[in-house]
């Protein structure tokens, strides 16, 4: 099992604050904003008792202050707009600058990243993990500072009535902002830790299922795997209703402070009052203003769990963004692949402790094509990704007409190469975009004959659009077209060398004999055929049996 590393939440605060630094402007524009909000919020209830408190002295009230008054209700709806904008502004261009950072990462890491990874953690992470975090962005660090300001701007007012309700009023803040949500956020960690986990499972246990179902059905099993589907799904919403009974709990908590902080403050303004230290008019002021004031601090009461989430989001990203990158090496030069060496190669993939190759050797010639046979796992793909540069021997070395394999760049190595998967891979293009993959100089015409041979030209002249059609691989064409296509974009590349793992895994006789004869014809370099039956690679110039770190010629 993969051991995940830890991160402490100042370092992934220190990271994310890394991201979003150069938006720090938008950020005091949301935060300014949100306190001239705060303000107008409090002056316009505050306007409203003293109009009340002038009408109860027969002083009509000057149509100034109605024309203040609507002019305040237009600036807080322009204020709480301002604030919304540059606060999630900063939100998607955050997110946005992790996404480039991810697929930068999966770029560098891939194709061994992806041959290894889960799918279900993939795609929770640039989906989930990601919307997670615009909690942070959007939601944590501009409320915050607004509460700050907020507290001390409300603290120098009231600080004008009397010290006690500057001290009732901070007690508040601090409780709804801070003891609160402390407390909740600690007994939520482990909660929300369990949660990603099985979320995580969940959806993988779904993907799996998803492609399976064709083994599933055939099996009898489809129920049963339904049930155990369910089960994990019960176990997730088991676990999301014991958060929201917490935030439930947190809400009453809160609404309970609030509620006796009021009567709090307002017992002590009677008392005032009472006692002649304050006049009537200014207590009921206060008392509104501080009615008025709990918006910003109940938002970050609300902070714990789209935080801890959000921590969580982010140990994820940097978890991936941090994972050891293979060794750059090598230059972009010309690439001959007239003999291929593979020398006392040792490989073993990570955190497996039995090697796939140990001192393997062989050694292979252009224009022949060679067969690799051997049982399931015995390492004929990992070996053929060994000579593409998929990863790197721990000891030995693969040498290309005397070049070192580390000598020459991967991406450059790797485009002299077509290798063709047992499972085929059509893109949602067209299907010339699908063929060609960006290639260019080849013509319509060299690509109707190549499907002649390949036995597929009635079938796409058959499509609505031909050549422009837009594919949906699973839905237009069988396993048996998708590999054939699959064929067609090798040999459209040209490359030096072909490798076709299990090529002929969906094809009849027919188009299995059709395979071999473009082959023979089309492909001018090297070629490998990965299978484990020999009749498959019977028409091999050379045949080759892998066994645990021993590859035998056997014909």
């Amino acid at each position: 099992m993969e051991n995940k590393k830890t991160y402490p939440t100042r370092e992934i605060l220190t990271r994310l604050l890394q991201v979003m630094r150069h938006l720090l402007p938008f950020i005091g524009l949301a935060v300014l904003f949100a306190v001239l909000g705060f303000v107008t919020t409090l002056a316009i209830p505050s306007l409203l008792i003293i109009l009340g408190f002038s009408a109860l002295k027969n002083q009509a009230p000057s149509a100034w202050y109605v024309l203040v008054l609507i002019g305040l209700a237009l600036a807080r709806g322009l204020f709480r707009y301002g604030e919304h904008y540059f606060g999630h502004y900063v939100a998607f261009h955050s997110l946005a600058e992790l996404r480039k950072l991810i697929f930068a990462k999966l770029r560098r890491l891939a194709p061994a990243k992806l041959d290894r990874q889960d799918s279900g953690k993939l795609l929770k992470m640039i989906g989930e993990d990601i919307e997670a975090l615009e909690i942070f962005f959007a939601h944590t660090l501009a409320p915050i500072c607004t509460g700050i300001l907020s507290a001390l701007l409300i603290a120098i007012y009231f600080t004008g009535f009397s010290p006690w309700f500057t001290l009732i009023a901070l007690a508040t803040y601090l409780l709804l902002a801070v003891a609160l949500p402390r407390k909740f956020a600690l007994d939520l960690e482990n909660f929300l830790q369990e949660q990603q986990q099985r979320r995580t499972s969940y959806i993988s246990f779904f993907l799996e299922s998803l492609e399976a179902m064709g083994d599933l059905v055939q099996f009898g099993k489809v129920q049963e795997r339904f049930e155990i589907l369910s089960q994990k799904s019960q176990q997730v919403n088991q676990l999301e209703r014991q958060i929201a009974q917490k935030q439930f709990l947190q809400q009453a908590l809160t609404f309970l402070v609030v509620g006796m902080a009021v009567m709090l403050f307002a017992l002590t303004a009677l008392y005032q009052v009472q006692e002649g230290q304050l006049l009537l008019e200014r207590a009921v002021l206060a008392l509104v203003a501080f009615s008025s004031s709990f918006a910003p601090f109940l938002e970050l009461g609300r902070l714990p769990l789209g935080f801890k989430r959000a921590m969580n989001a982010g140990s994820n990203v940097f978890g991936l963004l941090d994972e050891k990158e293979p060794i750059q090496t090598g230059q972009a030069s010309t690439v001959s692949l007239e003999q291929i060496s593979v020398e006392d190669i040792h490989f073993a993939y990570d955190n497996r402790n039995v090697p796939i190759f140990e001192q393997l050797s062989a050694h292979f010639e252009k224009g022949k094509i060679i067969g690799l046979v051997g049982s399931s796992g015995c390492g004929k793909s990992t070996l053929m990704k060994l000579l593409m540069r998929w990863y790197d021997p721990q000891a030995g070395r693969i040498v290309f007409t005397g070049q070192d394999s580390r000598d020459i760049d991967r991406q450059h190595l790797q485009a002299s190469f077509a290798y063709v998967p047992q499972t085929a891979q059509l893109f949602h293009q067209s299907l010339r975009e699908n063929l060609l993959l960006g290639k260019s100089g080849i013509s319509d015409e060299a690509i109707w004959d190549l499907a002649a041979k390949c036995r597929l030209k009635e079938r796409l002249e058959s499509l609505p659009e031909g050549l422009d059609t837009i594919v949906d691989g699973e839905r237009d064409f069988s396993a048996g077209e998708r590999q054939r296509l699959e064929l067609m974009r090798a040999l459209l590349k040209k490359a030096a060398c072909y490798i076709f793992d299990e090529p002929t895994s969906n094809l009849d006789s027919l188009n299995e004999a059709a395979f071999f004869s473009i082959v023979k014809e089309e492909c001018q370099g090297m070629v490998f055929l990965i299978s484990h039956r020999l009749s498959t690679v019977a028409f091999a110039d050379e045949v080759y049996e892998l066994t645990p770190s021993q590859l035998k010629r056997i014909r």
